[in-house]
């Protein structure tokens, strides 16, 4: 509280005696701030109707906000202060932006304009983009009601409150073997970071781009919520020695959290976490759009994750901002509150420029971003100020080259609270006082009362939703709004709520529009959208074309068959070469492999579906770094050896019929060697006749050359598929990989896994002369250290999915178990369960206790 200094007006004097009135004190001063002796938003409508009361003055509360000071609000209710702060060091204006019908592909982008390629997302009741878009052009309130509960105030009366959350369905299960982690691995990963990781996976390959093959560099701008699963694995500990600092420093803390997903997915561009409470992951769109604009990377992920395991549903209490309704109602005259959520968003970004070059899927574009923070220049440090969003959203307008009278939608921050939203208008009416006459008004919504506030994702989840809308020319609903909030001044602006699906198609412009988030502690963050660019026109193609897909499972890979199949039959419209290559290089490669050889989409789902099976082939002989041997038959012309070389093929060896059983023999000392015949070379014949003809080794004969292609790829052999395609073909958003999941969870109380070793004491330490079943010992410190319930005796501890982290673990539990002392070497010479136990046995009898080196 700051130093007593007396009223020195009439007005100042009153507001003193409701404010003591109202905050239930002796004395305050005309300087105090009322945030910071004991008010809060409930409070202060409480001084508003006192203020109306004696001094026959109603101010809004956005202006009780600004002036939340005795000596402020004085001033401004005597008029000795303009009803509107001035915005210092406003951007210039840019100039009216040009009256375009449509983005088409010559249309007069910037550099600086960014392409929107990729999403994915998580929220309740969504699994994807696709379903998510779809619950919000329905109107689907995704928020889970629990029943009444009730609470006695510190003042004796009893409360009642509705429970509530946009929850995930299943947000702890994981597929932990498709990103190399072993079941005990994954239950000590918080489940917030473990869905951003397989976010990042859906989002990257959305975009239609392996990171293994793209040439460029990726970077990733992400950022979480607060982990509770840290306090479960507190309180774990006591428990289980086996979890260590390491593991709960490592596995939940939002330092890890992107460079998880670099290592995962091997990104090696700037890889950076976002912390900016709610308005996290918008700044994380921001940061990585800086980045490609300044040449840090080719490719930017960004978004953020939000997840609470167990949700903190039972969170209300007088004063604070959830909704005891249960109900999210943003702009609304019965908005009470927040409603919290779960989920997690992540979009890919490239230059437009590129982007348009490569034949990318562009959902929106980018046009210009800016952040800052309040200041001081607010009611306290968790209050919202009006000042700071005014001048972020002018500095992403400028930064975007257009007017706000050319802006027709805003996904707003809209928290539901009956004093944020309020401010939030105001501010956006002053943003948006530029003066210019309008066509039609700008509509308005906000996301959360489909799905709560995500916390730190809540700012993707507007990105993502307005991006949508912008592809898709509707503007959604924006949910439980009937009637205004009293304290929004609309008419002063021009925004208006939607509440129901809207076409959007504005006169004379391009579908542009803002998305703002708003970070406690006063970060903001704003962004402008527009529509993409059309597509060039081109000929329709009734060239065949070659369909691949992989999976890390036969059970994904069916999986992912028939997702591909019922994204053509919703989407009959594809172009087929376009899903062909989406395919082709959009996808990470995995052992498990198919491929078809089609006419056109009628004849892809004939065969996808199963209807001709023997069109669709499969394998699972994929392996890196086979050799090539060519077989070239006498009439074979030197264009054809080259077509194929080309491709991307590397042989080793040309074999002709002149070529010498000798010469025969020789090649096939190679284990797994392909060899691709060109013409009949009637060299298969003899080569199967050769002793060291194995069923390692493969056999194609180019007769069907896309079929060939097929049989490279299930062989495993690299392909450069833009040499198999006579145009560059574009990318289009498919059905993202099957994850094969499985539920990790750790719980305070106690569980199976992890579950700690017996350490014996010193009088019980076991010898070489104890009864002790040493691989009964070793196969238990496996299981436990893995997170296996059996694990087989002769199966390498590395390919059970150790690594030398975890074996340095599993040695120091030897230890204390058994009288040895080994090296990590150890775990690289005897990695099974077998052999390891072989080689303790060995040194048990020969030294009792071997000294180390």
């Amino acid at each position: 509280m700051s130093a007593r200094q007396p009223a020195a007006t009439e007005t100042e004097r009153i507001l003193a005696e409701i404010w003591c009135d109202v905050l239930e004190i002796d004395d305050v001063g005309v300087t105090d701030n009322f945030f910071e002796v004991g008010g809060y938003s409930m409070l202060m409508q409480m001084v508003r109707a006192q203020i109306e009361e004696r001094l026959g003055i109603r101010p809004t509360l956005p202006q009780l906000f600004i002036y939340s000071t005795i000596r402020s609000c004085a001033a401004f209710l005597d008029g000795s202060t303009p009803a509107q702060e001035p915005v210092a060091n406003a951007p210039e204006k840019p100039e009216k932006a040009e009256a375009a019908t449509s983005a088409g592909p010559e249309a007069d982008w910037r550099d600086t304009d960014i392409a929107v390629i990729g999403l994915a997302c998580r929220f309740a009741d969504a699994e994807g983009p696709d379903q998510f878009w779809d619950n919000l052009v329905s109107g689907v309130d995704s928020i889970s009601r629990f029943p009444k509960k009730s609470f006695v105030t510190p003042g004796g009366s009893t409360k009642e409150y509705v429970p509530a959350g946009g929850l995930l369905k299943t947000p702890e299960w994981f597929d932990a073997s498709y990103f190399g982690y072993t079941p005990r691995e994954a239950l000590l990963i918080d489940p917030q970071h473990r869905i951003l990781l397989e976010c990042s996976l859906e989002a990257i390959e959305g975009a239609g781009y392996d990171p293994d093959r793209f040439p460029g560099l990726i970077g990733i701008y992400a950022g979480s919520s607060l982990s509770t699963y840290t306090e479960t694995m507190r309180a774990r500990q006591q428990e289980d020695a086996t979890i260590t600092n390491w593991d709960i420093l490592t596995g939940t803390t939002s330092d890890y959290l992107a460079s998880r997903v670099a290592y995962k997915l091997g990104l090696r561009g700037p890889t950076t976490n976002v912390q900016a409470a709610c308005a996290t992951s918008l700044y994380a769109v921001h940061f990585a759009a800086r980045a490609l604009l300044s040449g840090e990377c080719d490719l930017a992920l960004a978004g953020g994750t939000s997840v609470r395991l167990p949700a903190a549903l039972d969170n209300y209490r007088v004063g604070g901002i959830t909704s005891p309704s249960g109900t999210c109602s943003p702009f609304d005259a019965a908005a009470d509150g927040v409603i919290g959520g779960q989920g997690c968003g992540m979009v890919v970004l490239k230059r437009l420029s590129k982007a348009i070059a490569d034949g990318d899927h562009i959902h929106a574009v980018l046009r210009g971003s800016a952040v800052n923070n309040d200041g001081r220049d607010r009611a306290g440090f968790t209050a919202p100020g009006v000042r700071g969003q005014v001048e972020v959203i002018q500095a992403a307008q400028h930064a975007a080259g257009v007017t706000p009278s050319s802006i027709t939608y805003v996904e707003a921050h809209g928290t539901g609270t009956r004093v944020g939203d309020p401010i939030e208008i105001a501010g956006l009416n002053h943003a948006f006082a530029d003066g210019e006459p309008r066509e039609q008004p700008c509509l308005l919504g906000s996301v959360k009362a489909n799905i709560g506030h995500t916390d730190a994702a809540a700012g993707i989840a507007g990105f993502i939703k307005t991006v949508l809308a912008v592809e898709h020319g509707v503007i959604p609903p924006s949910l439980h709004y009937s009637e205004p909030n009293p304290d929004i001044d609309f008419a002063a602006g021009p925004f208006t709520v939607v509440t129901e699906p809207t076409p959007w198609e504005p006169t004379g412009l391009p579908r542009r529009a803002g998305v703002t988030a708003r970070g406690l502690g006063g970060g903001n963050a704003h962004v402008v959208l527009e529509q993409p660019p059309a597509p060039r026109a081109r000929e329709h193609s009734t060239q065949d074309q070659v369909l691949v897909l992989s999976a890390h499972t036969p059970a994904a890979l069916d999986e992912l068959t028939a997702r591909v199949a019922g994204h053509l039959t919703d989407h009959p419209e594809s172009d087929l070469r376009d899903v062909a290559w989406t395919l082709q290089v959009g996808r990470r490669l995995h052992g498990h492999r198919r491929y078809a050889v089609v006419r056109d989409t009628q004849d892809a789902l004939r065969v996808l579906g199963g209807n001709e099976p023997g069109r669709l082939i499969s394998g699972d002989h994929a392996r890196d770094g086979r050799a090539v041997a060519l077989l070239v038959s006498e009439t074979a012309s030197w264009q054809a050896v080259q077509r194929w070389t080309a491709l991307g093929l590397k042989p080793d060896l040309t074999l002709t019929p002149d070529s010498s059983d000798a010469q025969l023999q020789g090649a096939l000392d190679t284990p797994g060697r392909v060899f691709l015949e060109i013409g009949d070379s009637r060299l298969l014949a003899r080569l199967r006749e050769q002793p060291q003809w194995t069923p390692d080794h493969l056999a194609i004969t180019v007769t069907d050359p896309l079929a060939a292609l097929g049989e490279l790829f299930l062989a495993g052999l690299p392909i450069d598929w833009a040499q198999a395609h006579a145009e560059q073909p574009r990318r289009v958003a498919l059905p993202s990989y099957p994850f094969q999941r499985q539920r990790y969870l750790l719980e305070a109380g106690p569980t199976a896994q992890p579950s700690a070793p017996t350490t014996p004491t010193a009088d019980a330490a076991p010898t070489a002369d104890a009864d002790v079943d040493t691989e009964q010992t070793v196969s238990r410190l496996f299981g436990q250290m893995l997170g296996l319930p059996k694990v087989d005796p002769d199966e390498s501890f590395f390919d059970l999915g150790g690594d030398s982290l975890v074996a340095h673990e599993l040695l120091g539990q030897l230890e204390q178990l058994l009288p040895v002392e080994m090296e990590i070497r150890a775990m690289y010479l005897a990695p099974s369960v077998r052999e390891l136990t072989a080689l303790i046995e060995e040194q048990m009898r020969d030294v009792p206790a071997a000294p180390r080196g």
